[in-house]
């Protein structure tokens, strides 16, 4: 350890940066995509036409087939077609399978017609936000546990960062261009400081969402070490399960409309202008049945709002404005984290913010292997193996990563769509492509060409992304000419933001050939031996 605590926190803010950026960067990447992962659900399911349904003819569309196929169901639940996350009617029951034991089933409808509406299997947004802290190939708990590590050490390299760079407001115009080690120092120092309070935000909210599973000992006490009981809890503390019990007496119940009318009635006495987005009815067709209403949520306060009514008679049987202690104080950090109540522009924010993490990462993994090439070039026997394995890696991770998931699209658009595993199979492509980009670079890197592959990667970057669109204008009706001509913006804007993407890469790789490749490495990887004068 350096001596003098700045020196310290420089020490630790240099070796836990570098040893957990390759997954902070991929949580970083993946988590970032997530703000918009429902217009990548929609991309990669083009078969799913828009939704033109109001809400009244979707609930009752929704009413006609659960009362056909969920008869024996005990709850059923209705997302309408209000949020960007559900653009469709989307519903789910229980139903008797082939045992005659009950098994849960999904269905996207079409709001008018009540008809199933069929897509191609795909992971969408949904498998690309979970990545980033589900990770993937390995178990899910065991992935908490390595996320919320990993998270903890982003919290120390933001808070060692602070104490290291005193002068962080001056930094924050100061940029030194082509100065080397010093550019990427500015570089770094800026993309850090410019969203600071977002980083330490998402950072502190990430581990608060999962403070039960990183520390359960406070539930354990009351509630035992068994599912059981874990499951008892969670229960209690989000309000969760139906809200009575069944009469076990057959009834008849209010039409949805009128019951949401009734809904919307009661709100307005509350003054609560918001809609329900989310329909769950309890014990169906029973005495004691109850309708929930879940309201849309416009704040980062507004979680947990939910109004139940009788389905016989439409009375008020519970409201509910919203969380109260620990639970609301959780809730807020979800909502911040998730930014589910973001309108369009303040979605954006978050992207690009989430962008400049992922730059604030990338810049502090090629500063450190910057600053150590001169040293590592001096070594009489060649670039030392760590040298060579954390310049592979970070050309692969920082190039490679953000390639890999423009194949993820790619393959989407490629794979067979009666293909069996085909969502396993467009995640496989992620990886496949993300593993040979890390060879590339490490082969590069291993013949001290680190510069080579840097150029490389980013036109293959450049190519891959460029060819998003292109390949959806081909095996679709809904390329990009069409998608603009049909004002189907969320269509279209993927695709721009994929060109986007690719014109990036292609000047970034510019700027390497005319910078890095001109003063690319040329030290031998061993030294010629001297001449002993006689």
């Amino acid at each position: 350890m350096k001596s003098g605590f700045r020196q310290s926190m420089a020490w630790l803010h240099t070796w836990t940066g570098i040893l957990v950026s390759w997954l902070l960067y991929f949580i970083f990447v993946t988590g970032t995509l997530g703000y918009f992962d429902s217009e990548i659900d929609a991309w990669m399911a083009p078969e799913l036409p828009k939704n033109t349904a109001n809400i009244e003819t979707s609930l009752t569309t929704a009413q006609t087939h659960l009362q056909r196929y969920g008869q024996d169901a005990k709850e059923w639940r209705i997302y309408l077609p209000l949020t960007r996350s559900e653009p469709h009617l989307w519903l789910s029951y229980q139903q008797k399978n082939d045992e005659d034991k009950l098994s849960r089933v999904s269905k996207t409808l079409n709001g008018e017609t009540g008809e199933v509406l069929e897509h191609r299997k795909t992971g969408g947004g949904q498998a690309l936000y979970r990545m980033h802290y589900r990770l993937h190939y390995l178990p899910t708990r065991f992935a908490y546990y390595l996320v919320g590590i990993f998270t903890m050490f982003m919290l120390l390299g933001l808070v060692t960062g602070i104490v290291v760079h005193k002068k962080i407001f001056k930094e924050f115009f100061t940029f030194r261009s082509n100065k080397g080690a010093t550019s990427w120092l500015d570089g770094h120092n800026l993309m850090s400081v410019v969203s600071l309070p977002f980083h330490l935000m998402i950072t502190y909210s990430g581990l608060i969402m999962f403070m039960f599973t990183y520390v359960p000992f406070v539930m354990n006490a009351s509630y035992g070490l068994g599912e059981q009981g874990k499951k008892q809890f969670f229960d209690e503390y989000y309000q969760r399960g139906a809200p009575n019990d069944a009469a076990g007496i057959p009834a008849v119940q209010l039409p949805l409309p009128v019951l949401y009318q009734k809904a919307q009635d009661v709100l307005t006495q509350h003054n609560d202008t918001r809609q329900s987005y989310a329909v769950r009815i309890y014990h169906p067709n029973d005495l004691n049945s109850v309708v929930v209403f879940s309201l849309e949520q416009t704040s980062p306060s507004d979680d947990g709002t939910k109004l139940i009514l009788h389905a016989t008679n439409g009375a008020t049987y519970a409201y509910t404005p919203q969380f109260e202690g620990t639970r609301h104080v959780q809730s807020i950090f979800l909502e911040l984290h998730e930014g589910i109540f973001a309108s369009l522009p303040i979605r954006w924010l978050y992207f690009l913010t989430g962008l400049t993490g992922c730059a604030m990462i990338a810049s502090g993994m090629v500063l450190w292997t910057t600053k150590r090439r001169k040293k590592a070039l001096s070594n009489p026997t060649g670039l030392p193996f760590s040298f060579k394995l954390t310049e592979g890696l970070n050309i692969g991770t920082v190039v490679g990563l953000p390639a890999a998931i423009a194949v993820y699209f790619i393959a989407n658009r490629l794979l067979p769509i009666e293909m069996a595993s085909r969502a396993n199979w467009e995640m496989h492509c992620l990886f496949i492509t993300w593993l040979v980009f890390l060879l590339h670079a490490c082969k590069h890197s291993w013949q001290n060409r680190g510069a080579v592959a840097w150029y490389q990667q980013w036109l293959m970057a450049a190519t891959l992304f460029a060819l998003v669109p292109i390949t959806n204008g081909l095996t679709t009706e809904r390329g990009l000419i069409t998608s603009i001509k049909q004002n189907d913006w969320g269509f279209a804007s993927f695709d721009l933001v994929n060109l986007a993407a690719s014109v990036l890469c292609m000047c970034i790789a510019i700027l390497v050939k005319k910078h890095r490749l001109v003063n690319a490495e040329t030290a031998p990887s061993k030294r010629p031996r001297r001449e002993v004068a006689a």
